[in-house]
């Protein structure tokens, strides 16, 4: 792929997600997405077989990208920095990119069942990096030995819900330094008294 023809298909990406998010699935149109990318309809149909194709590919595209910056993140040497980090820069996202939660909640197609398994397996694997840097944090004496599968689900969870409010009461003050100051705190010392 050249990088022109890269660069089509993220000007083509970049427009569906404004467009999705905009008007959901059902109100988007090809020819809409094909304008906002500056391109022509049929250059939207010579990366993408149709608009559900489309949708699919930009649901993809996201949960690769979330996964490459979480390697990024699990690069941090210790685990109050990595929480912090995490949550941080994922409720930062949430709120600079609010359109991908609308995407992720809007009202779109069944998902066909190949492009299911590639979105389960891309969030397994994100769960599988951070249950191995979990695990490590507990051998290096960070966090007690608790099952690091489960805590990383509580983890993605407790991130996802957050960006799930952040994205339902968008009038919300919501600096995403102190709330993830706050979570990290509250993963790191539990909430028993």
């Amino acid at each position: 792929m050249t990088r022109a023809t890269g660069d089509k298909r993220q000007q083509i990406l970049a427009a569906a997600t404004e467009i999705f998010a905009t008007r959901g699935f059902y109100q988007a149109k090809i020819a809409d997405i094909a304008a906002a990318a500056g391109v022509g309809k049929g250059t939207v149909y010579e990366y993408f077989r149709s608009k559900k194709d489309l949708f699919q590919q930009l649901l993809l595209h996201l949960f690769n990208a979330h996964l490459d910056h979480l390697l990024k993140v699990v690069q941090e040497p210790d685990l109050a920095g990595f929480l912090e980090r995490l949550f941080r820069e994922s409720l930062s996202y949430f709120q600079a990119h609010q359109e991908i939660a609308r995407i992720l909640l809007s009202d779109h197609p069944p998902i066909d069942a190949a492009t299911q398994r590639l979105l389960f397996a891309a969030k397994q694997e994100k769960l599988q990096r951070m249950a191995a840097y979990l695990k490590a944090a507990a051998e290096r004496g960070e966090m007690r030995p608790v099952s690091p599968w489960m805590a990383a689900n509580l983890i993605v969870g407790f991130i996802a819900a957050l960006g799930h409010q952040l994205f339902f009461d968008s009038d919300m003050d919501f600096d995403p330094a102190a709330i993830a100051s706050e979570a990290a705190a509250m993963i790191l010392q539990g909430i028993g008294g």
